[in-house]
């Protein structure tokens, strides 16, 4: 099965027939211009299109045109030979040629053969008028209306993009002309949701929880619970994997640039497909976060991980998908919209928009802060001038660390060490350690961010800028306390793997029985907590990501789905023991080496004794044999293995990037993996959370650190450590981080 095409051939641009002199731009009037494309005529046979291009007051043409997206990311390799693509001939005193990338040709093809203009005043739901002929006539595409060769003027326009896309009549989304998949994502939004809204509309909280403990491939609980007997593509498991390969093979998904036209725009659509049928965001956002809500988000990434297998490919952006594609944007969306930054600020909000950006991709690396800027600049108080310089000439590594300081100056919070980033992963090797390298999404999932709930350092007294600098050098100044030195690290195992159940086994064997620096409460009062409740704890870092947290219901849920979580894995590492010879998977070798991980794994589990939440070894050997005559074909799967599980679900998010740790004191926490024994455990003033640092060398009279990454620690997390009379503030010094 070959790669799927973002269109087909049949969309590759032929040899223009004609050739006239390349079209010249003249400098725009003023900063508050902008240039619009006025459709004339387009020949499908030539990809050629008839237009001018004139420039206009923005102020003067709100609600008058439709902007589209930035179409010079999508350069293909059928495009003309050369620098050209589809060309349009522009309307000047002599007529002249621009030649553009082959998707915006084939945007224009789908555009007209889908019944412009006529179709496309009408709603694709309601079939009513509702688009002027200017909206759908004048185009703002940013690849042919700005420049791109004028650096001045790019720095001009890039502050302006936000109202762009805010006064546009309507903002367009061209997810390419391909049809592969689109039938079946279109039967998802228009079949399947609708009947998912009627079910827990009329069930409530009884279809959500069948949703969450059901398995997502099984035709009964579609049958039961929705109604739906028969999927679209013929199974359910193939139905799924077409949905998720729309969102990861539609590059549009991945473009740094979506979340500012989606977040800042009055009226967001899509298109796709050779005759541009319209897809509706609100559908794919109320479907994206009912996948979040039940759980299904790992499930589906692991699915979908294995049809990109069959490609010979693995998915670039393993680790960083959280939510199901489009949910981090719809939640800016709403929060841009309800101007919820006048109440929070605009650090929070642009921060926000940073991190969205982040995950995705874009050509030049210094438009994951630039691709913000319109966004910013629509958060700031009216006048404010934007904190950094936006200059087109920059280096990434200045933009990035003049975002950073940006941020660090302006909130009294630290959320920004919250997201940086893995150093094996940084392409920018210059950057000072604590600033984020925002080429690459591979970090750690957040637990200090903006909208964290824990409490664990001291925040800052005072409730303007908090006392931190940036030096000309880069070095972050700022306060903190230690709180211990990390002792011991284990060695890092991905959350998926089942080597990382044999860690956290032998990193419970390890713990006392009752963890010294945390209490629980109840009736009787405060006791010392269990040392299976703390591992619990760190492994999920107090369920953070856990949208059902809180309830004495759900705690229970998530510890009985860790004891299951641990006969699954441990159950998989003994039926490796149960390969005979001659199977198609048999190995001397893998055999030897599963029979040695059995008896360690035994040992441990004999000495912790049969307690509640660790399984008997005789409790593990029956899962193996169960899932051993599974894999033979002789019974069905355990249901354990085929549903989702909370525990999990959690621990996929939480332990990517990182491991356990003990302080010489005795706390237990998680931290990113490139942390090592002798790393220091801080609070530092502003933070959320605690945080490593690495002593690297002192100069005059004040030790400099290397950032290492935050870090979850029990017994600090809710404040405990400062409401316990610690004498915190008393115990501030001066931190240099380099």
């Amino acid at each position: 099965m070959p790669p799927p095409r973002s269109r087909p051939r049949s969309h590759s641009n032929p040899p223009p027939r004609r050739r006239r002199p390349a079209y010249t731009y003249t400098p725009l009037s003023t900063a508050r211009h902008i240039r619009l494309l006025q459709l004339v005529h387009f020949d499908p046979a030539l990809s050629q299109l008839y237009a001018t291009l004139t420039e206009h007051p923005i102020s003067a043409i709100a609600h008058q045109f439709t902007a589209l997206t930035s179409f010079e990311t999508f350069k293909r390799r059928d495009d003309l030979a050369g620098s050209e693509g589809g060309m349009i001939d522009v309307y000047t005193p002599d007529v002249r040629t621009l030649a553009v990338r082959g998707n915006l040709a084939g945007f224009l093809r789908s555009y007209f053969l889908g019944g412009y203009p006529d179709g496309r005043m009408r709603d694709h739901k309601s079939g009513k008028v509702v688009w002027s002929f200017e909206v759908i006539s004048r185009l703002w595409v940013d690849a042919v209306c700005i420049d791109q060769t004028n650096a001045e003027e790019k720095a001009c326009q890039i502050p302006l993009m936000g109202e762009v896309y805010n006064s546009a009549g309507r903002v367009l989304a061209w997810l390419g002309a391909d049809e592969s998949r689109l039938g079946t994502f279109l039967w998802w939004h228009r079949v399947v949701m609708p009947a998912v809204v009627r079910a827990v509309k009329r069930d409530g909280d009884v279809a959500m929880a069948k949703f969450r403990d059901g398995n997502y491939r099984d035709g009964a609980l579609w049958r039961d619970v929705v109604g739906i007997e028969n999927p679209a593509a013929g199974s359910w498991s193939r139905a799924w994997t077409d949905y998720w390969a729309f969102y990861r093979t539609r590059r549009y998904f991945h473009r740094a640039w979506i979340v500012q036209e989606v977040a800042v725009a009055g009226r967001f659509d899509m298109m796709a497909g050779p005759k541009g049928d319209e897809l509706s965001w609100d559908d794919m956002l109320e479907f994206a976060y009912f996948l979040g809500r039940v759980g299904w988000v790992a499930e589906l990434d692991d699915l979908g991980d294995r049809w990109l297998s069959t490609l010979g490919r693995r998915h670039s952006n393993v680790g960083q998908i959280r939510g199901f594609g489009i949910t981090d944007i719809g939640t800016l969306q709403q929060e841009h919209r309800n101007k919820d930054f006048e109440k929070t600020g605009w650090p929070e909000h642009w921060w926000a928009v940073l991190t969205a950006v982040r995950r995705r991709d874009c050509f030049v690396k210094q438009d994951k802060v630039f691709a913000t800027v319109g966004t910013l600049q629509q958060a700031l108080p009216p006048g404010t001038p934007l904190p950094f310089p936006v200059d087109a000439t920059a280096t990434p590594e200045e933009v990035y660390i003049h975002a950073a300081t940006a941020l660090l100056l302006n909130c009294p919070k630290l959320p920004l060490l919250s997201f940086v980033d893995h150093p094996h992963h940084r392409s920018l090797s210059n950057l000072p350690s604590w600033v984020p390298d925002l080429t690459t999404a591979r970090y750690a999932c957040p637990i200090g961010s903006f909208d964290s709930g824990f409490t664990a350092c001291v925040l800052d007294s005072s409730p303007n800028i908090p006392p931190r600098y940036v030096a000309p050098a880069g070095e972050l100044h700022l306060r903190g306390v230690k709180l211990d030195t990390i002792s011991y690290k284990t060695q890092y195992c991905p959350p998926w793997s089942t080597a990382l159940a044999v860690e956290a086994l032998s990193f419970l064997a390890s713990m006392p029985v009752w963890y010294p620096h945390a209490v629980v409460r109840d009736e009787e009062g405060p006791k010392p907590m269990f040392r299976e409740v703390a591992l619990i704890h760190v492994l999920t870092c107090n369920e953070f990501t856990n949208p059902y947290r809180g309830s004495e219901a759900e705690s229970w849920r998530l510890l009985n789905s860790f004891r299951t979580w641990l006969v699954m894995a441990l159950g998989l590492i003994y039926s490796g023991c149960l390969v005979r010879e001659g199977e198609p998977w048999y190995s001397a070798e893998t055999l030897a080496e599963c029979k040695a991980k059995w008896e360690a794994i035994e040992a441990l589990i004999r000495g912790l004794g049969a307690r509640g939440l660790v399984p008997a070894v005789e409790e593990v050997k029956e899962h193996g044999e169960h899932m051993m005559r599974a894999r033979r074909g002789e019974q069905p799967w355990p249901e354990s293995v085929t549903s989702p599980q909370v525990f999990k679900y959690q621990i996929g998010f939480i332990m990517l990037y990182r491991c356990l740790f003990r302080t010489g004191d005795g706390w237990v926490g998680v931290c990113t993996e490139t942390c090592e024994a002798g790393d220091e455990v801080w609070l530092l003033q502003g933070g959320a959370v605690p945080y490593v640092l690495r002593p690297c060398k002192e100069e005059g009279g004040k030790r400099k650190y290397l950032f290492c990454g935050e870090c979850c620690v029990e017994g600090v997390m809710k404040g405990e450590l400062v409401e316990s009379g610690y004498a915190v503030a008393d115990k501030l010094e001066d931190v240099v981080i380099r």
